[in-house]
């Protein structure tokens, strides 16, 4: 038995209660500081804490590796430097990913996968799905966080998106579940003749900026119609066959003959790390799937795949693809 493996949660608690404290946006680095580094109790007094605890949380973090230490004093290490921007992808990432709404879904991991239950262990949790929980008024710095999160994502990916989606002789594109538009904008920059709207749903029913149209609306209803390209990225991964299918062939719906979809997420391979499907399944009973599922999706909603292009960009979760589909 792993002891390593049982106890690996502490790790990952920790870490969250650190980012938390917002300690690591009073400190640098040691190599590259423009300021000195702080004591425990300069860190306490900032963070409003208990030293004496707070201290043990300090130790710790310098046997992960996260800080070290020197003349009493902490500082960030290398590896962990973008802990003192608040906007980095890690630390969303923590934030996300560790905030006790999420994490707490966990403990209703086991009890989701009966088969009386038709819910996530989120749901279990919440008593509602996870995108309604993040659109309630009282969650919205939670929501903030994940939409920034999903913004960064978006940018790590832009530049091979970029490089690689056909949009030659288009004029007018959406992107279905955009978020904030960072993929939009970029087009935009590369693309200035093409007319870029969003959809996702928003706190208000229609606007204008940096010359990008966002638009409230929700892909199980209904998507604008009429476009010459639509783009769905990282969200068929978020929901189970059923409800993918009914976003597809909402697609199908709005497309006109000769439009195209470009489906852009994960193609799931025989050797890929399996937890990110835990984790997809325990917020949303979303999935990652190979490409013979994303054949069958389509072919359910009336669309066939016409090509599928390798971003060549990949995380620990797994590569990206561009999945082309046509009427």
């Amino acid at each position: 038995m792993s002891l390593e493996i049982v106890t690996a949660y502490r790790k990952s608690n920790a870490l969250f209660a650190f980012v938390d404290s917002k300690a690591p946006l009073y400190l640098s680095t040691q190599d590259l500081s423009t300021q000195d580094g702080k004591t425990v109790e300069q860190l306490s007094q900032l963070c409003r804490v208990y030293q004496d605890r707070f201290h043990r949380l300090l130790d710790y973090m310098q046997t992960l590796n996260v800080l070290t230490k020197k003349d009493d004093k902490f500082y960030l290490t290398e590896q962990w430097a973008s802990l003192s921007d608040p906007n980095s992808f890690e630390t969303l990432y923590i934030r996300f990913e560790l905030d006790p709404a999420f994490w707490n879904a966990w403990s209703q991991y086991s009890a989701s996968l009966s088969k009386r239950n038709k819910k996530s262990a989120f749901e279990l949790t919440h008593h509602e799905p996870f995108f309604d929980y993040l659109n309630h008024e009282n969650n919205k710095t939670i929501k903030a966080i994940f939409d920034n999160l999903l913004a960064k994502m978006t940018d790590e990916m832009n530049k091979h998106i970029i490089e690689h989606i056909p949009l030659n002789g288009i004029s007018s594109f959406i992107d279905i579940g955009g978020g904030v538009g960072s993929f939009s904008k970029n087009i935009k920059i590369h693309y200035p003749h093409i007319q870029c709207h969003v959809m996702d749903q928003y706190d208000f029913t229609r606007q204008e900026s940096e010359e990008i149209t966002f638009i409230n609306g929700n892909f199980f209803s209904a998507i604008p119609s009429g476009y010459d390209a639509y783009s769905i990225k990282n969200v068929l991964d978020d929901w189970p066959d059923n409800q993918a299918i009914d976003i597809l062939k909402n697609c199908h719906k709005a497309m006109r003959e000769d439009s195209v979809l470009y489906v852009i997420d994960m193609i799931k391979e025989p050797n890929d790390p399996a937890s990110f499907d835990l984790y997809m399944d325990t917020l949303l009973l979303g999935r990652k799937r190979y490409q013979s599922e994303f054949e069958f999706m389509a072919k359910q909603a009336g669309l066939s795949i016409t090509n599928i292009y390798n971003l060549n960009f990949s995380t620990e979760n797994g590569s990206y693809y561009i999945i082309e589909m046509k009427k």
